[in-house]
């Protein structure tokens, strides 16, 4: 356990490790992002794509 500990300090005196944590972050922040932009207009999206395909007269593949 102390040298867990020990590793854990040396972890978090280092730049690179929290310059890790960090981009870490920022790609969850992405993430979460993209998915409230998917989940809010994923469906409007869809519907138009339909629309869209069914105007052009072109088979929709299932």
């Amino acid at each position: 356990m102390n040298k867990l500990m020990k590793g854990v300090e040396r972890f978090l005196r280092e730049e690179e490790g929290t310059e890790v944590v960090e981009w870490a972050l920022v790609g969850g922040l992405i993430v979460a992002v993209g998915a409230t932009i998917f989940a809010t207009i994923g469906d409007k999206v869809g519907i138009y794509l339909n629309n869209l395909d069914g105007a052009l007269g072109t088979p929709v593949a299932n």
